[in-house]
């Protein structure tokens, strides 16, 4: 793990790393980039070192993600900390995936499944994933997949699952609908609490309060009035994200939309010119 900058693990990691490698269920609260894929992937990657005692080709480990993004992500993330080991097989099964590259990932055996809930509960009613070999099973960002509305369709995921396995929920906020959810799914788990951490030193927050119609202007000055190498800008809805492209593209701004119309190709080619500096 030196080889990949790792030179101490982060307080998740720190507390994740060995409760999972001593068989228990844990609850954690942590925010993204606080090096929770690490804390969850290396002891997965651990069981898998060992062969399987049960026979067929289904996951070994499944990870359940909100986005599409975030479940490329943990893929990545999976493949790179397993290169290592061999035959680690890692799949991604998520909307924007063309079926019949999907149902050919399926047909061979895997070891780990990341997948977002509508997609796996496609083909887990099409018969096209069985989990009788599944030890593990994680959460990631499990607040943000109920506010995208998985609620029934993680519950549903769950009764295809073997009971005797161990399970791991990440979620940056604990509601009471977390909460009740990690009673349905956890055996007496671990709880972590990640507190969240002050901004770094040097880092400078700033608020404008403005009307509705002076955001466009306010955006594209502050964008031209300093020497940005990326910015990513948020908004409501993929309308306003359309309308503020094109006034982008008028005043010259080297800016691309990203938004759920976007075919899965579409979005990659973004994300990897941004994460270039393009």
């Amino acid at each position: 793990m030196m080889s990949m900058g790792f030179k101490a693990p982060t307080p998740i990691q720190e507390q994740a790393i060995p409760a999972l490698l001593a068989g228990h269920d844990i609850m954690a609260s942590a925010q993204t980039g606080t090096g929770k894929t690490a804390a969850f992937m290396l002891p997965a990657l651990h069981r898998l070192a060992e062969p399987s005692s049960v026979p067929g080709r289904g996951p070994r480990v499944l990870v359940l993600t909100p986005t599409r993004e975030l479940a490329l992500q943990v893929s990545e993330a999976a493949a790179k900390y397993g290169k290592h080991l061999p035959r680690v097989r890692v799949v991604s099964i998520l909307g924007g995936m063309p079926y019949p590259l999907q149902n050919k990932l399926l047909s061979q055996p895997v070891d780990i499944l990341v997948a977002t809930p509508g997609r796996l509960i496609d083909h887990i009613q099409r018969g096209r994933i069985q989990f009788s070999r599944l030890e593990m099973m994680v959460l990631d960002e499990a607040d943000r997949m109920l506010d995208m509305g998985f609620y029934d369709d993680i519950v549903k995921i769950i009764n295809y699952l073997p009971k005797k396995r161990q399970t791991v929920l990440f979620s940056a906020t604990m509601p009471p609908k977390i909460r009740t959810l990690a009673t349905k799914i956890l055996n007496s788990p671990a709880e972590i609490n990640i507190s969240i951490a002050k901004p770094a030193a040097g880092i400078l927050q700033q608020a404008y309060v403005v009307y509705d119609a002076q955001k466009s202007a306010l955006i594209k000055h502050v964008l031209k009035s300093s020497q940005w190498n990326s910015v990513i800008i948020f908004a409501s809805t993929k309308e306003t994200v359309k309308k503020l492209d094109v006034a982008f593209q008028r005043a010259g701004l080297p800016a691309k939309a990203f938004h759920s119309d976007l075919e899965q190709p579409e979005r990659e080619v973004i994300l990897r010119a941004f994460k270039n500096k393009q």
